[in-house]
């Protein structure tokens, strides 16, 4: 019997994000009769982190930051025979091929892209500095993995990177813990005040802009007064977003839950679901909303959503930034029920890549070859 290929996965913490949920699917569920798989990250914190496999060994870097974590990340290993150093966050990848270069690693390396690369309203100066790195570093690494096809091409485009090298990976979203969690009750006297809930998951960011996602919502409930709307997240404007919804008339219709490790029961209990993004990777939660069969509306903004929507088929897909086209998709859902399930009973097909074990070989199987 060969002896187990050993992996060290690379990562900031374990939070509430999407990638971090991705990261906890992979180490529950890779094939425990090839891999030993180890998990460095740069703090050992996180909402997922209780979660982590007893068999899957924690290194915490105690870094301050993504940079200064190359450093503990170099001695971890030099100290351990690691046959492959595989990170899931793009901003890790950088200091994790660093640290690899510097310490004289012969083994595999894999980086990860999980968004655009040229993300709006960053400092353009500040960008082509950090592609710049990025382009030199990744150049030594063995896999580059993009969780769509618009993120790899953007790699090959902008970074220069092979076709060889560049593999898209399915992220294992749909496992046991969203077909159980989706039936779990939900006991919520929000969604029992009202007629139709709309529903909306994500980050409190810029990125997400539900300054256009409550701009659409307001123009909803000009036309159809008994409507919820519930947003499941935190982050750093969540005050912004909330004092939005005050301005606008709107406070009492709309309900911000916090952080819920079981999102798929509100998924679930909706009739419509919303994703605001202006930009993405490709975005799991909407992943995880078609795979619970609530109808989805989203903007298609890069990259991603136009992987999963066929827009009039098993979705609706409207511009960026645009709350008057977003209000007019919700408002149709709402005001069409045999819509809404040919919607939902289209959705699920359309994810099924996405699936634990598909997920979890589309990030293992190319370290064979």
């Amino acid at each position: 019997m060969s002896p187990l290929k050993k992996i060290l996965f690379v990562r900031p913490t374990l939070g509430y994000g999407g990638a971090d949920r991705v990261t906890l699917n992979l180490l529950k569920g890779f094939d425990r009769s090839v891999y030993d798989c180890d998990l460095a990250l740069m703090k050992a914190e996180g909402e997922f982190l209780a979660d982590l496999p007893e068999d899957v060994k924690l290194i915490d870097l105690k870094a301050n930051s993504l940079w200064s974590m190359w450093l503990p990340l170099r001695r971890a290993i030099i100290s351990s025979k690691y046959d492959v150093i595989y990170s899931t966050c793009g901003g890790a990848s950088m200091p994790m091929m660093l640290a690899i270069w510097l310490s004289g690693f012969k083994g595999v390396s894999v980086v990860s892209e999980r968004n655009i690369l040229f993300p709006p309203k960053k400092n353009k100066l500040k960008r082509r500095l950090m592609l710049g790195i990025k382009k030199f570093l990744y150049e030594k690494a063995t896999w580059i993995t993009a969780v769509s096809k618009g993120v790899a091409e953007e790699c090959v485009q902008i970074l220069g990177t092979s076709k060889n090298k560049t593999i898209v990976v399915n992220n294992p979203i749909i496992n046991s813990d969203l077909l159980e969690g989706k039936e779990e009750e939900l006991d919520n006297e929000f969604f029992q005040k009202f007629d139709k809930i709309v529903l909306a998951i994500g980050r409190f960011e810029w990125q997400k802009d539900y300054d256009t996602m409550l701009n659409a919502f307001k123009g909803v409930l000009n036309r159809k007064a008994n409507i919820g709307l519930f947003i499941l997240g935190k982050g750093p404007l969540e005050n912004h977003y909330k004092e939005k919804a005050r301005d606008l008339g709107i406070f009492e219709n709309v309900n911000f839950g916090g952080f819920d490790k079981n999102p798929f029961k509100y998924m679930k209990s909706s009739d419509v679901y919303v994703l605001s993004s202006r930009h993405e990777g490709m975005p799991g939660v909407l992943v995880q909303a078609m795979a619970c069969g609530v109808a989805c509306v989203s903007t298609d903004c890069p990259t991603g959503p136009n992987e999963l929507i066929e827009s009039g088929k098993n979705g609706f897909l409207v511009d960026p930034e645009n709350s008057e086209d977003l209000a007019r998709a919700i408002e149709k859902l709402l005001n069409d029920e045999q819509l809404r399930q040919s919607f939902s009973s289209n959705a699920p097909t359309a994810v099924s890549r996405f699936k634990e074990k598909e997920g979890v070989d589309s990030y293992f199987q190319f370290l064979e070859t």
